[in-house]
Order: C-alpha cells, then structure tokens, then sequence
C-alpha cells in the first residue's frame, strides 16, 4: 500500500517558485530546492518531475499568484487608472526586500536566456500575455478618454513592457521605491501627450 504523502503539494510548489524567482533557472540547484522544500531528490522528482518540469510548474505559479493584479486593473474606473495600479503595484515589488517578491521568473528567464523549449515557449508566452493585458489597458484608456495618446495600443504597450522590464533591472542595480515610482510617473506621463 502506497504511503500517503505527508506534504502540501501546493505549499511545496510556492517554495519551488520562490527559489526559481530569486536565482533563476540556471542558477538553481536541486540542492536548493530540496533545502527550500525539505524534500528529498526522489519525493520532488515523483510529486513535480524533473527540474524542467519544476520550473514550468513554477511559472504557472507565479502567474497565478499574479491574479489579484489583473483583477485590481479590472476593477480600476478607467484604463489610465488600471495601468497605473499595474505599475504602483509592480513597483513596490520590486521594491519588496524579500527576493522571491523582488525579483519575477519570467523576466529573469527571459534575461537569463532560458532557451529550451516548452520553457523558451512558457516564458514568451507569459511575457507576450503582459503585453496584452497592458494594450488593452491602453486601448480601454484611449476610448474612455483617460488616456490622451492615440498612438496605436500596440505601439504604446511596447513602451510600457519595456518599462516592466527597466524597473525589473533597476530594482536589481538598488534603485529606490522612490526612484522606480518617478520612472513610472515619467513613463505614463507619456500616455497624457494628445
């Protein structure tokens, strides 16, 4: 008779996630994520396969953790207020002096140059998803009126993904909350131009 398993498989993923998001993947070790899970080699390799298969998973995770964001954007009175949610929220987090809320698995593999595939795919798509939820933004601001640029969305989103990426890098040269804040305030001052 199997032996029932005597961890939460969800809770062990969130650690798996945090580890992936601080040191990347090709910085992470099994070590380390058997220190971070308290799991042994073979418990993490039958409960979420191998490294790759931890790592995937763990994207899936971040980006759920990430919902509440996109809800706060949905809720917001009109697409300028969104995006500035999205941001106010994504410069605290980089901000934040915990690693694992600082730093995002997705930027870091796509600088790291994850380039495996199903990774490659997983990363590029997640990324390419931002970008969407960000042209929309933009366009629901453009036909509200809260936003006064009427470059096209996508051209628009582009410089926006762009910001998420700088402040990614930013907040790992030490830059302050403060520091980031202004950046964003600069960057969607932009969105204000007729």
């Amino acid at each position: 008779m199997p032996r029932e398993r005597a961890f939460s498989e969800p809770e062990v993923l969130d650690r798996l996630t945090d580890v992936f998001s601080t040191h990347g993947y090709a910085g992470t070790s099994l070590a380390m994520l058997q220190q971070a899970t308290g799991l042994g080699k073979q418990s993490l390799y039958n409960t979420f396969g191998d490294k790759q298969a931890m790592y995937l998973q763990a994207i899936t995770c971040a980006v759920g953790r990430a919902a509440g964001v996109t809800e706060g954007m949905q809720a917001a009175p009109d697409g300028r207020a969104a995006l500035a949610y999205f941001f106010d929220t994504m410069a605290r987090n980089c901000a934040h002096p915990d690693p694992a809320v600082k730093n995002c698995i997705v930027t870091s593999g796509l600088l790291e140059g994850v380039d495996e595939a199903p990774m490659a795919w997983a990363l590029a798509t997640r990324w390419q998803a931002t970008h969407e939820l960000l042209r929309a933004a933009v366009e629901r601001g453009q036909r509200d009126g809260s936003i006064a640029n009427q470059t096209p969305s996508t051209e628009l989103a582009e410089l926006l993904i762009a910001l998420v990426s700088g402040l990614r890098v930013a907040a790992r040269a030490g830059r302050s909350h403060e520091q980031m804040a202004r950046l964003v305030a600069l960057t969607l001052g932009t969105l204000d131009m007729a």
